[in-house]
């Protein structure tokens, strides 16, 4: 498949790929004084946010932000935003700023409302990592469900979706925005992974519109 790029391990893999984005953040700080990064969730690229988060660099200039988050409160085990405060903004990576997806909690529509003005700041993002799932979702646009279709093509910035399992209420940046980021990426793990990612665009998975627009495909067996 063009543009992928096989590692024998996950961390080789994890090594490449937080050099590849050390080099672009370094550049775009460089070039125009600050630098924006949209993350994916779950536990495959953790340890990755980990690697980044020890690496030197002037943070306070870096802008951070979720290319989709679970509808929880932070101190839930699924949140996103946590995920990324306990793996990458320790250690050299406490000065960047984050940017939330879920402000108020208990109100999902009005939420939108509150995440958007807070994420216009990601609308030019200069790297985004993505991920992808078994059913062929990445971000929060899953198959079979209407609101990830919409959200796949709207011209809106973020968006509210349904998940196929809980928790089912999730958050996610609009498919124009994911297409044009500077340097898009995917990473992601396992045989399995790498046999749904071929069968895409047969298969009308979600992740099928994105893949034309990446960079690379970072892909380990090895997960």
């Amino acid at each position: 498949m063009e543009r992928l790029i096989s590692f024998d391990s996950k961390e080789a893999l994890e090594h490449q790929l937080a050099q590849r984005i050390e080099t672009i953040l370094r550049a775009e700080i460089t070039q125009k004084g600050r630098a924006s990064l949209l993350l994916s969730g779950g536990s495959t690229p953790k340890n990755l946010y980990q690697k980044l988060g020890e690496i030197a660099l002037d943070w306070s200039k870096v802008h951070i932000g979720l290319v989709d988050e679970r509808f929880v409160p932070q101190d839930s085990p699924y949140s996103n935003e946590t995920l990324i405060r306990e793996s990458l903004m320790q250690n050299e990576a406490s000065s960047a700023h984050f940017h939330s997806m879920v402000i108020n909690p208990s109100d999902y529509s009005g939420n939108l409302t509150l995440a958007t003005e807070e994420n216009r700041e990601l609308e030019n993002p200069d790297i985004i990592v993505l991920g992808m799932g078994d059913d062929g979702h990445t971000a929060s646009l899953f198959p079979n469900d209407l609101s990830s279709d919409d959200a796949t093509f709207s011209e809106r910035l973020l968006a509210n979706t349904n998940a196929p399992n809980e928790p089912k209420q999730r958050i996610t940046f609009c498919g124009p925005i994911l297409k044009k980021g500077k340097h898009n990426f995917l990473m992601i793990t396992g045989a399995r992974k790498l046999d749904v990612l071929t069968e895409s665009t047969e298969e009308k998975y979600p992740i099928r519109h994105f893949i034309p627009f990446l960079e690379g495909i970072y892909y380990s067996e090895n997960s």
